[in-house]
């Protein structure tokens, strides 16, 4: 069996070696021929093969097969030897592996890192960008791409310095993002009021220059529709709020009971504009 065993390893067929290393291992516990002959095929790949996970794999086999090994034989003074020797080996070659692997999760680290100093200053940059935004298009276009950047870092392995910086970054986003919404909300609002000014002036004026047309109540609500009633109260600032009940005052005042209530009834039903 060693023969088809070392057949197979001259050419290249590991996994077929393996298979017939494990059978004749198995077949003969105490074969020390077989069992060496197996255990340096098993030593020999977690000393060169590329794969870490892998060279893992075949020291634990080694350790398997030598521990199997030990229990089966029958031991000697040379024996004890020779297995003091391969555990010394595997201890050896184990420990290669634990350093390779510190050394490589550094390495990674030591990646992630940069990465990370690298996508917190895009973030900073970014929010440069957002404190000149000046429209709800530049700002949701600015807020897409911190949510991208947000997207790659690695959180979980922020260091201290990072996480500080990370959070100073996005508190001051939040805040900046929270003043450009208030201020475009401010500088709507003040356009919705100035609208809502213009209109009350109108119907203020085409109700004051022909009062005898709008006493009829179909050309009341073609007025008040377009006009008076069309903004929302909720939006409007107090002293627009005055001039509204101004003109609302004026008209209510010119009508008779029969118009006064149609008015108020306009006031309830008639559509608000949004904007």
């Amino acid at each position: 069996m060693i023969t088809l065993f070392n057949e197979y390893k001259d050419a290249g067929k590991i996994s077929e070696a393996l298979m017939v290393g494990r059978n004749m291992v198995n077949q003969d516990h105490g074969d020390v021929e077989k069992f060496s002959t197996y255990l340096e095929l098993l030593l020999s790949l977690a000393e060169r093969l590329p794969s870490l996970d892998e060279r893992k794999q075949f020291v634990g086999q080694a350790n398997v097969t030598l521990a199997f090994f030990e229990e089966n034989a029958d031991l000697n003074v040379e024996l004890v030897e020779k297995i003091n020797t391969y555990k010394n080996r595997i201890d050896e070659i184990s420990s290669k592996l634990i350093t390779e692997e510190n050394e490589r999760t550094s390495k990674a680290l030591k990646g992630i890192e940069a990465s990370n100093n690298k996508f917190i200053k895009e973030l900073y940059q970014a929010k440069q960008v957002l404190s000149k935004a000046n429209s709800q298009e530049e700002v949701d276009k600015v807020l897409v791409e911190i949510s991208q950047i947000d997207a790659k870092i690695e959180h979980d392995y922020l260091t201290d310095e990072q996480k500080t910086h990370y959070d100073q970054i996005n508190k001051e986003c939040t805040a900046c993002i929270s003043d450009k919404m208030r201020k475009m909300e401010h500088k709507s609002n003040v356009a919705y009021n100035k609208k809502a000014v213009e209109s009350y002036n109108k119907a203020f004026k085409m109700f004051k220059n022909d009062e005898e047309k709008y006493k009829n109540q179909t050309q009341l609500f073609s007025l008040v529709s377009s006009t008076l009633f069309a903004y929302d109260a909720a939006r409007l600032f107090n002293e627009t709020l005055i001039y509204y009940n101004h003109v609302y005052s004026y008209i209510f005042g010119k009508l008779d009971d029969d118009g006064k209530l149609a008015l108020t009834r306009f006031s309830i039903e008639c559509e608000r504009k949004l904007r």
